[in-house]
């Protein structure tokens, strides 16, 4: 099964995938409510939403997510991208980050970089989406707490941690710099997860190409390491970490700027495409446009 989330007469539904780009009503509000209804039911009322209706083809896709749910990044999990950062870090265990829901955008929505002089970065990640309440996890366990996988693009604004190398979130979490799509792939539709090919393409042109198989912490010890201490929800989504190839670590660096394109993808999950715009003129229009509308009221 492959879920969305979307746009329909300006309604925000959860939906679907069928054939051609349509989809198909599931008959349920939002992802967190899919997922905390047991199987039997959430089975019978997705048969009872198919006859209602026809498939329709979505004005927007959203990202693919429960309203405000945890996203947690895992960090330094390909040997390939370890060993292009060893001169700045060298984990001794998985290692986690959060990110915060207002970077939170779907395909197609711009990433805004925020400053003339930002040095923005791409990253593809396999994420997974938590099931039901995950605490304390056995890895032997794991795999009935993943409902499914998606992509984000954990977008880094590299120049933050060169002023300030302990100053993670406003690196990772700027408005926009997650990128969540454009689906989510029920586990049961990918046979080998570690058998993918994952990659990251800059206005058409290949940045990162590797392997799923290539991630250093599998799944299931993820999983294990990070519920000892945090309890996941339904809905919550975890990356399992970029692979070598990211701009920042280039010769020379490459960094994204507005006017560019970024699509991430991994084989049988989808593609996530994203636009770069110039988030600092945003916010002069903003301005403006406040500043106009105080004139009026003056």
């Amino acid at each position: 099964m492959r879920l969305v989330k979307y746009l329909h007469k300006n309604k925000i539904c959860l939906g679907v995938r069928v054939d051609d780009g349509l989809v198909a009503d599931s008959g349920f509000a939002d992802l967190r409510q899919f997922l905390e209804t047991p199987a039997a039911r959430r089975s019978e009322i997705l048969t009872e939403a198919s006859g209602h209706g026809r498939p329709v083809r979505p004005e927007k896709l959203l990202a693919p997510v429960a309203e405000r749910c945890q996203i947690i990044y895992t960090g330094g999990n390909y040997a390939s991208h370890l060993a292009e950062v060893a001169h700045l870090v060298t984990p001794k265990e998985p290692v986690f980050f959060p990110g915060l829901w207002s970077s939170v955008i779907g395909p197609g929505d711009p990433i805004a970089i925020p400053e003339p002089d930002s040095t923005v970065d791409y990253e593809v990640e396999l994420a997974f989406v938590i099931s039901k309440t995950a605490s304390k996890v056995k890895a032997s366990e794991a795999w009935d707490y993943v409902y499914g996988y998606t992509l984000v693009n954990d977008v880094s604004a590299r120049d933050v941690m060169q002023r300030e190398a302990m100053q993670i979130m406003l690196c990772k979490s700027p408005d926009t710099f997650c990128p969540v799509g454009p689906e989510i792939v029920s586990r049961d539709e990918i046979a080998d997860v570690y058998g993918l090919r994952i990659t990251s393409t800059v206005n058409g042109v290949l940045k990162q190409d590797s392997t799923t198989g290539t991630m250093l912490t599998r799944i299931p010890e993820l999983l294990e390491f990070l519920s000892r201490t945090v309890t996941l929800q339904p809905g919550d989504v975890v990356t399992t970490g970029t692979p070598g190839g990211a701009g920042a670590f280039r010769n020379p660096p490459e960094f994204m700027s507005p006017g560019d394109t970024v699509t991430v993808a991994v084989e049988q999950i989808g593609e996530l495409t994203n636009p770069l715009v110039a988030g600092w003129l945003q916010e002069e229009g903003n301005r403006a446009q406040e500043h106009e509308a105080e004139g009026i009221h003056a």
